[in-house]
């Protein structure tokens, strides 16, 4: 098995970077190709009926997703209150207390140093940014639990917002609805209200990929370098940056034609603002340094206490495969909560990175194809649906496909949704939904 799935993976997932270097090589003016397959590849087949976004309908998508947040939080409140599960408001609270959840809660409270596990400061692990907004807003509401949703809720609202706006610009506001409400059901979606950093990356995920396609630089580099204060897959917006700066000034056209004084006052005035982003992770490596001298420490940590050590990213998805054989006939609850959605997120992601290879701006497939291959680049992953709630580009890719057959529109929404329900009872229920 271990055979086929590296040899397949690797041919789905090279095969897709080719393709979409080749891409990027055309279009920034390196190469002109009139072979008919070749323009195929080439072709972008992206909705073109686009929509400006006024202020007041973004912040009506603002105020749909708070309120769609908060319907969940009460459904489960519901929930756990008709089946015995909790008692009091306190009770429901500590239900999200679970997973990463520890983790932020002791850095928010008292930074890095607060705990220590067999002698490590083992929440070097986390990055700092949520838990640093939770401590923020924490001195209004004077409840780490109630901040940490206050955080989680809003951000979650703003990512929807900018992603509306985002996906406008090229699709059309149809297109954009669709690609929101499937991100919102997906069925690990509902991390975003947990108490952790999902909702944060999908903010600063979507705030930066908004500014790259509007090619505003410096608000690029303020937002990437919050994402890669958020999660350690923030820094990896840096791609996608790098590939909208080369293909809309045509860079490498303007290299072949020797125009080096043109790149150069492209870098300096646009581009640089793209290694910006490295301050946050910077930052975060400071914070290492500054309680154990050390820079790295928190890969050691990953490594001896979550087994997340780096390998090649068809490991991480045997891993999950292999998993999924054994738990279904040695312990099939496990089948259910953890490795069937992983699983199925990574078949879902493979199809809509293929599928949205040649019809949709390169910046998408390239955080999409990035983004994928660094999160399963772990040899032993548990996590993965979380993970992929946030791949964004899957989800609009989803949505155009949805667009162009409409017949399909309600059974994704419906067997996203029902997901959605049964993983949070679950969680909810302490199951390993993680």
């Amino acid at each position: 098995m271990e055979s086929y799935v590296y040899i397949l993976s690797g041919f789905l997932i090279f095969g897709c970077i080719l393709v979409l270097a080749y891409r990027i090589l055309v279009n920034s003016g390196l190469l002109v190709s009139e072979n008919p397959l070749a323009k195929s590849l080439l072709a972008d087949y992206s909705l073109s009926n686009s929509g400006n976004v006024s202020n007041k309908e973004a912040g009506a998508v603002f105020l749909i997703a708070l309120g769609f947040r908060i319907m969940l939080f009460l459904l489960g409140a519901a929930f756990l209150f008709m089946f015995g599960h909790v008692a009091s408001f306190e009770d429901i609270l500590e239900q999200y207390i679970k997973w990463d959840a520890h983790a932020y809660q002791r850095i928010a409270t008292g930074g890095y140093t607060y705990f220590t596990e067999y002698g490590d400061y083992v929440t070097l692990a986390f990055f700092p940014l949520y838990p640093w907004l939770m401590r923020v807003v924490n001195f209004i509401f004077c409840d780490l639990r109630i901040s940490g949703f206050v955080v989680s809720y809003l951000c979650y609202a703003g990512g929807c917002s900018f992603l509306y706006k985002l996906f406008s610009i090229d699709y059309g506001k149809d297109t954009a609805k669709r690609a929101i409400i499937y991100l919102s059901v997906f069925p690990h979606s509902l991390f975003f209200g947990a108490l952790m950093s999902e909702s944060l990356m999908l903010f600063t995920m979507a705030a930066t990929l908004y500014y790259i396609r509007k090619h505003n630089w410096w608000l690029v580099g303020v937002f990437g370098a919050l994402a890669a204060l958020s999660r350690m897959t923030g820094i990896l917006l840096a791609i996608p940056a790098a590939v909208e700066w080369i293909e809309h000034y045509k860079i490498v056209d303007k290299f072949k034609n020797k125009k080096i004084g043109d790149i150069w006052k492209l870098f300096y005035q646009k581009g640089l603002w793209i290694f910006f982003m490295l301050a946050g992770t910077g930052l975060y490596l400071l914070c290492n340094f500054k309680v154990t001298n050390n820079c790295f420490t928190f890969l050691e940590y990953q490594r001896t206490y979550w087994h997340h050590g780096a390998a090649y990213f068809g490991k991480g998805i045997l891993c999950v495969f292999e998993n999924l054989v054994s738990s279904f006939s040695e312990k099939p609850s496990i089948f259910f909560e953890l490795w069937l959605p992983s699983a199925m997120s990574i078949l879902f992601v493979l199809a809509m990175m293929i599928y949205g290879l040649r019809r949709n701006r390169s910046m998408y497939s390239a955080f999409l194809i990035v983004y994928f291959m660094i999160n399963m680049g772990v040899d032993w992953i548990i996590s993965t649906p979380r993970y992929m709630a946030c791949a964004v580009p899957a989800f609009l890719f989803l949505a155009d496909f949805s667009e162009r057959r409409k017949w399909t529109e309600p059974f994704i929404t419906a067997t996203m949704a029902v997901g959605l329900g049964l993983y949070l009872v679950a969680y909810l229920s302490n199951k390993q939904v993680l």
